[in-house]
């Protein structure tokens, strides 16, 4: 069985995308802009919040308004995440101005992150609903251990949850671009053997990037962006809407600072788990397709 080379394949990580982050901005430059544009329009056009509308007819064209924005939003998170895949896995080389491309490589990498979003969206209602199940059991609720019960069971829920994931979906985008098919299957086996690889490798390159984002967002929203919520659930749905309210002000900000961040982020996890393919997968089984249309 092959294994992943941690250190390696972190090394990797952080050449591509500090080393070719002129290449990459040019790849997702134009579709992220585009990205920005797309989280603004639902306040400029009145639908950010469709609980607050006046009557059902107008809720649910708001909601429907503002599914039309994610869509078109994931699609153009797609295309970047097919550039960039392309760039790490040596498919595409050189430097680019700009890229916009729609063709089935993107399709497939749209229905994708679709399809696993709605497996870890039934996972979590499967073990939410698991959660419930004391409240069905006759005398169970009041037992004097269910506390400890309940907490061993968030966390192997939890760690049930990154397992599914991280197996699912780290090498999902090379398997995608290299094989030019969406094989959920051929992702997941392909990690067999190498979870805790494949974990230390995610904590390494998105772990930086995370405590380097909230230190942002302190700076941008203060402290009361981070501050526990009070215990009364009335107080606690108040600071919520304050928070909400402090979002909204600070969206532009917050925006920007997603712009800047994201080109990082995109090499680094894409130049791990195109690394760590490129490690299982023989190189003569990487296609060398064209795939840089829209490119400049």
């Amino acid at each position: 069985m092959i294994k992943i080379p941690v250190a390696e394949t972190i090394r990797f990580a952080y050449t591509f995308a500090f080393g070719q982050i002129g290449a990459i901005i040019g790849l997702v430059w134009l579709p992220l802009l585009l990205v920005a544009l797309l989280q603004f329009l639902p306040y400029a056009v009145g639908t950010a919040y469709p609980g607050n509308a006046t009557d059902t007819a107008q809720a649910t064209g708001a909601a429907l308004l503002n599914l039309l924005f994610s869509t078109a939003a994931l699609i153009l998170y797609a295309m970047n995440c097919v550039s960039v895949t392309r760039q790490a896995l040596g498919l595409r080389q050189g430097a680019a101005s700009f890229h916009f491309s729609l063709g089935w490589s993107e399709g497939r990498m749209f229905a994708a992150i679709v399809i696993c979003g709605l497996l870890l969206v039934a996972v979590v209602g499967l073990y939410v609903m698991g959660a419930t199940i004391p409240a069905f059991v006759p005398g169970l609720a009041r037992a004097p251990f269910l506390g400890i019960l309940a907490a061993i069971y968030a966390a192997a829920g939890l760690c049930a949850a990154v397992w599914f994931a991280l197996r699912l979906i780290f090498l999902l985008p090379p398997v995608i671009v290299a094989e030019e098919r969406i094989d959920l299957a051929r992702a997941w086996t392909l990690t067999s053997g190498n979870f805790w690889r494949v974990l230390a490798v995610v904590l390494a390159v998105i772990f930086p990037l995370l405590v380097l984002q909230a230190a942002a967002l302190a700076i941008i929203g203060g402290p009361e962006l981070f501050a526990p919520l009070p215990v009364n659930p009335n107080a606690a749905a108040s600071a919520l809407e304050q928070r909400f309210s402090l979002f909204d002000r600070h969206m532009p900000s917050i925006i920007g600072l997603a712009l800047v961040l994201t080109p990082f982020n995109l090499g680094l996890t894409l130049g791990a788990s195109s690394a760590a393919y490129r490690t299982l997968v023989p190189a003569r089984s990487i296609s060398r397709t064209p795939g840089s249309g829209g490119s400049r």
